[in-house]
């Protein structure tokens, strides 16, 4: 109320004097219930009650620092009067049951401000307690039941202040503070506004009990505190000044209706306040503490909004103002879809609640600042970029909630990730999204929408992986990129890591699994997801030797090109495979890892290369159901032995083998051996299992030791006739048989080395008059033929006297170095041998020989010496044939044979022409035979040969002359061993002998410069002793033998040519009268020189 209005009931001058002995209480006096001390006084319920007379004088100095109680069941009750009227530092306290009324109709008071209740200045305190009363009954609109005259005065009320007709709190100060604390159980009533102000003082309201009626605030810079449980029947409004709302209290209420002329809002305390209604004039907004809730549209509020690190500032999306100063909690209570376009910034956090869809599209291009971090309790939130979430250094933290992707875009990898105890959902829709950090938390974690998830990063969470929909992706073709637990699949798991990995969880659902990385990923669970696996690179290993019951229980598997499928486990359902199925120890990473096998309970259609071989023998690839072979190829490692070697082998258990396929068998070692029995088991087909005849075949030539091995389809025992066997000897029949010998057009097999088998099986030796023949492989006739074609090369490099140096009569200088000589020699030649595959050789040989007299001279009766060296090179050449694959006389391949030679020669010339010539000639030897299949080896020898001859001429006139002759040659070999890539080969060569008998008869003329010499020589030939042996891999021995007559038919001419100069050409051609085969055409020239 305003002074006017307080004066218009003013009284008369004498009037006024006519009360004041009525209106005061002095100190000392009695009046029955108040009694008054000093500056106390204290009222109680004995009589008279209800006091009637004021308690103190109003604006006196001697009404400082009083203190007023009225007790319990005490009443002061005035007329038109003030009740209580002090001046400053009173301290006033209605007690549990006292009353304290005015009835004021005309009095203006003691402060001319009206009959007030209670009335007093500056620095009061006002107390009523629980059940105390204040009350102005009168009908004067300025008479209120309370009215401080001053500043700095406290009202704390946990009773009643109530006014019938006036307002109940009045303030006449122009400035300074009031507070008025209405508790919970306080009670202030008025019949329009409760509180009213003469001036622009400042009040500091606080409600937690009940407003009857309207609290409209004055001009000042007022304070209205708002507690949780308080009641304001009518509006409130802040008036002019710049005034502040506070929101206290600890537990939950909502603020209806609008809020009027408050410059700033205040959340404080640890209570929940609700805002039904938009935010306006407010220009700032500040959540100190607890939650303030927005049910309003507040989106075209401009304000700031600030919440600090203990508040929480809680709307929809629909209702939440554009900006927002985050440095607590921003919940989104977001029980619809809404998008939210506002700036949210600051170090606090953002949490998404209730069910509904929550997007985040921050208008500004930076987005959201804020750095504390969003999680998601409830619902979804939708977001088409990172910076919609934050801060990139503010974590991500699923409390059951979903994050929705509106477009393809990556989380910061800055920005941790973790799952609470009731999880999370990514829901990528049809985009692609990688996470490179990795997961963390207890919760489970769901994979939704139809785009792709890549999770690159080591996650820890230990809830448990569902994909609901989409793929998930482990890893991008790196290092990283993994999860623990079991997986439910009811979309596509992808495995794309380039190292080895082990997942231990199972994996169930409809979905499928994918390996899409370069490196191994191995499962080690009983999985049971149908929806199919896809090998697409790298290695998928099902189980390894400490994981044989791995399976992957359901579902067709397809392996492509360049990708592994393998293991130790099984798989149920059909493989399609265009790539390889490795079995056990087969997979590069378990090649340390025994034997063992892997099974396919379903079909298996081979397009690529099934790899049963790994390290040693022993594994096996059950198939339960068909085998449909595509052109693909299986390979196994085998001890090639005799009957019943160990080797992997494919199982068809009850299905059907059809369709081709090429067995690639690796020799673990053996040294090959005489199959006379069913042979080496590679396929085998039980309970009923039937194989197609051209289902197998090998892909190449297979050999070991001394022999070739071929796949046969059936054994020779009963119930075998659906296995497959390695054989390498044919039975003997009576005829030709029809069918086609093996092909020639072969592949050399690698020549690594072998590995040693895991049991060495005993090798079984045909037996004696079983009637087998044996395949031999192509190589073995050319290497027992090397010593043969060795030694007849030497034999023509050393040849006889008269084919080195021409013709005796012509050696007749004498002193040191007094003659060279030189000659060139070449041969077509055949020659065979005996034994066990019967080698022949068909080629040609050259040489050329070099050799120098160091001494001659003659005795004194007529002999002449003459003591010289020389030095030769000589090469074979040629094809060779021989039993092999079961066929005499096959072609098998080539040999050539080098020779590098020196010796060192005596001859004597008699004065009647005889001669002797003594020999002694060593050479170095190089021999590479290759068989048509391109397998071969270089291997390197030594020979030593000393011959001896000599001869007797005998005149038949004055121009000719008859020569007997006789020569005999010694010879010796030693070849290397050698290692072509399929056995270890070691030779044994006995030492050779040639006689040689010899006829030869020579006729002389000369013309005026030239003496001419032409002869003609008959020889017999017979060779001994060449007992050669070939052995592979210690375990087979082929032997040859060379014996055999031969007659040689010359035809020569020596001339002399001048004083120095002689010269000489001959042919000849030998064959064999018994024994082993040679046919042999040779041409020689030569020339010697005296100096």
């Amino acid at each position: 109320m305003s002074h006017p209005v307080r004066y218009r009931f003013a009284l008369s001058a004498a009037s006024s004097l006519l009360l004041i002995p009525a209106l005061s209480v002095k100190p000392g006096t009695a009046y029955a219930a108040c009694v008054t001390s000093g500056q106390s006084t204290i009222c109680d319920a004995s009589a008279a009650n209800p006091w009637t007379t004021p308690v103190g004088r109003g604006n006196l100095a001697a009404e400082d620092g009083r203190t007023v109680t009225v007790g319990t069941g005490s009443r002061i009750a005035v007329g038109d009067a003030n009740a209580i009227s002090l001046r400053d530092n009173a301290n006033i306290t209605v007690q549990n049951g006292g009353t304290v009324s005015a009835n004021g109709v005309r009095n203006p008071g003691l402060y001319k401000a009206g009959a007030n209740t209670i009335e007093f200045r500056n620095n009061g305190t006002l107390t009523v307690a629980q059940g105390g009363q204040v009350l102005a009954t009168g009908t004067a609109v300025s008479a209120e039941a309370v009215n401080p005259q001053g500043s700095g005065n406290l009202i704390v009320n946990n009773g009643t202040i109530k006014a019938d007709h006036a307002v109940a709190i009045w303030f006449q100060n122009a400035s300074g503070l009031n507070t008025v604390i209405n508790n919970e159980t306080g009670v202030i009533q008025a019949p329009g506004n409760v509180i009213g102000a003469s001036g622009n003082g400042a009040v500091d309201f606080s409600n937690k009990g009940r407003i009857a009626g309207n609290l409209v605030f004055s001009g000042g810079d007022d304070t209205l505190r708002l507690y949780t449980g308080s009641v304001i029947t009518g509006k409130f409004d802040g008036g002019g000044g710049n005034n502040a709302l506070f929101l206290s209290g600890t537990g939950s209420a909502s603020l209806p209706g609008n809020i009027t002329n408050f410059s700033s809002l205040i959340k404080n305390d640890s209570g929940t306040w609700t805002l039904t209604t938009p935010i306006t004039g407010i220009r700032t907004a500040e959540v100190q503490q607890g939650t303030l809730a927005l049910t309003a549209n507040n989106s075209a509020y401009t304000g700031k909004v600030t919440v600090d690190a203990a508040g929480t500032l809680e709307a929809r999306a629909q209702n939440l103002p554009l900006a927002v100063a985050d440095n607590g909690l921003v919940r989104f209570a977001q029980p619809d879809n809404g998008t939210y376009t506002g700036l949210i910034s600051g170090a606090g956090a953002l949490e998404k609640t209730l069910g509904g869809t929550l997007a985040l599209a921050p208008a500004a291009a930076g987005g959201n600042t804020y750095s504390g971090g969003t999680t998601l309790t409830g619902g979804i939130v939708a977001a088409g970029a990172d910076n919609a979430l934050g801060a990139n250094t503010g974590g991500l933290t699923f409390n059951g909630g979903t994050l929705q992707l509106l477009q393809g875009f990556n989380l910061a990898n800055s920005r941790s990730v973790s799952l609470n105890a009731a999880g999370g959902t990514i829901d990528t829709q049809g985009f692609a999204s990688t996470l490179t950090q990795g997961i963390a938390g207890s919760g489970g974690f769901n994979k939704a929408g139809t785009g792709s998830l890549t999770l690159a990063g080591s996650n820890t969470y230990t809830g448990g992986t569902t994909i609901s929909a989409g793929t998930l992706q482990l890893g991008n073709d790196g290092t990283t990129g993994s999860i623990v637990g079991d997986v439910a699949n009811n979309g596509a798991l992808v495995f794309m890591r380039s190292d080895n990995v082990t997942f231990a969880g199972v994996i169930s659902g409809s979905g499928s699994v994918t390996q899409a990385g370069t490196g191994m990923t191995m499962l080690n669970a009983d999985n049971s997801y149908t929806g199919g696996t896809i090998a697409a690179a790298g290695i998928l290993a099902v189980g390894d030797a400490s994981h044989a019951n791995a399976a992957l229980s359901g579902g067709s598997t397809t392996v492509s090109s360049g990708a592994v499928l393998g293991g130790y486990g099984s798989i149920t359902g059909a493989v399609t495979n265009s790539g390889t199925v490795a079995v056990a120890n087969a997979l590069p990473p378990f090649a340390s890892s025994g034997n063992g096998a892997f099974t396919i309970n379903g079909a298996l259609v081979n397009a690529g290369l099934v790899q049963i071989g790994g390290q040693g023998i022993g594994n096996r690839l059950n198939v339960v159901g068909n085998y449909v072979g595509r052109n693909g190829s299986i390979a196994l490692n085998t001890y090639l032995a005799g009957d019943g070697a160990a080797s992997d082998r494919l199982v068809i258990n009850g299905g059907a083998a059809s369709g081709t396929s090429s067995l690639r068998i690796a020799n673990i070692g053996g040294p090959g051996a005489a199959i006379v029995a069913d042979g080496i088991e590679v396929v085998q087909a039980v309970n009923g299992a039937t194989t197609a005849a051209g289902a197998f075949t090998l892909a190449g030539p297979l050999k070991a030791g001394a022999y070739s091995y071929y796949l046969a389809k059936g054994g020779v025992t009963s119930g075998t006739s659906e296995n497959w066997y390695l054989r390498n000897t044919l039975p003997q029949m009576p005829a030709t048989p029809a069918t086609t010998p093996p092909s020639t057009t072969l592949v050399a097999p690698a020549s690594t080395a072998p590995a040693t088998p895991l049991t060495t099986p005993a090798v079984t030796q045909p037996t004696t008059g079983s009637g087998a023949i044996p395949l031999y492989r192509p190589e073995v006739p050319i290497y027992a033929e090397i010593a043969s074609v060795a030694r007849q090369l030497n034999l023509q490099q050393l040849d006889n006297f008269h084919d080195r140096q021409g013709e005796q009569s012509l050696l007749t200088e004498n002193g040191a170095l007094p003659a060279a000589w030189g000659r060139v020699w070449g041969s077509s030649t055949r020659q065979g041998q005996d034994g066990t595959v019967s080698p022949q050789f068909d080629g040609s040989m050259t040489g050329m020989q070099a050799g120098h007299d160091i001494y001659a001279d003659t005795s004194a009766g007529g002999q002449r010496n003459h003591y010289g060296l020389f030095a030769g090179f000589a090469h074979a050449a040629g094809n060779v044939n021989g039993f092999a694959m079961a066929m005499q006389n096959r072609d098998v391949g080539q040999l050539s044979v080098d020779a590098y030679s020196l010796g060192a020669y005596w001859t004597q010339v008699g004065p009647g022409g005889w001669y002797t010539d003594t020999v002694l000639m060593g050479s170095s030897l190089s021999a590479d035979p290759r068989s048509r299949d391109g397998v071969g080896a270089t291997t390197h020898g030594s020979a030593l040969i000393g011959s001896i001859e000599g001869g007797l001429p005998m005149p038949l006139g004055a121009s000719a002359s008859i020569e007997p002759q006789a020569q005999v040659i010694w010879q010796n070999l030693r070849f290397n061993d050698l290692h072509d890539g399929v056995s270890a080969v070691s030779f044994n060569h006995g030492s050779a002998f040639l006689a040689r008998l010899g006829m030869r008869l020579q006729g002389r003329f000369e013309t005026a410069a030239t003496a001419w010499l032409p002869y003609l020589r008959v020889n017999i030939l017979r060779s001994c002793g060449a007992h050669d042996t070939s052995n592979f891999d210690g375990a087979t021995a082929i032997s040859t033998s060379a014996n055999q007559t031969a007659g040689q038919l010359n035809f020569g001419l020596a001339a002399k040519i001048g004083k120095s100069t002689s010269a000489f050409v001959a042919v000849s051609y030998t064959g064999n009268l018994g024994g082993t085969q040679q046919r042999t055409l040779m041409a020689n020239t030569g020339t010697r020189w005296s100096w």
